[in-house]
């Protein structure tokens, strides 16, 4: 449990995705708000009000009650063995960002990983997405959205 400080923004997200997955409606969610009270000593009537401990609470009772189960970030990334490495890497995020901007733009012919690693080598110099420096990530999406139709971009 956190300390007893305000609600941060995360926490609020997850609310408010628990209570879509949970199917609730605008008037069984604020009942359940409603058994929370806030610094003020009067029932709450949006999680705003909550504690970060109210806020884990409330999320135990979702988990609990209605199923909730958070998503961990990076589970399915094929890219997720590299988060937490030094920070002059590219992130996980941004590797991702790279992969969906060459694997959705129509202008690329070569739809594979090793075509793309082979353009990131074109543009920046390096063997793999996985050794792209933070600095070159701007690079390499602004080459991949400027590709034009029929340009030299596979292997």
């Amino acid at each position: 449990m956190r300390p007893n400080f305000n609600i941060s923004n995360d926490q609020k997200a997850k609310i408010h995705i628990a209570k879509s997955a949970a199917g609730l409606s605008d008037g069984d969610y604020r009942a359940i708000l409603s058994g929370f009270n806030n610094k003020d000593g009067v029932p709450c009537s949006s999680c705003s009000e909550f504690t970060s401990k109210q806020a884990d609470a409330l999320l135990d009772i979702f988990k609990n009650k209605f199923g909730f189960k958070e998503k961990r970030k990076y589970k399915d990334s094929k890219y997720a063995q590299y988060a937490g490495r030094d920070s002059k890497f590219a992130s996980v995020a941004q590797m991702e960002l790279i992969d969906y901007k060459w694997y959705s733009n129509p202008n690329v012919k070569g739809k594979t990983d090793e075509a793309m690693n082979h353009f990131i080598k074109r543009i920046a110099g390096i063997d793999h997405i996985s050794f792209l420096l933070k600095k070159d990530v701007s690079k390499i999406i602004r080459a991949i959205t400027s590709l034009k139709p029929g340009a030299k971009n596979e292997v």
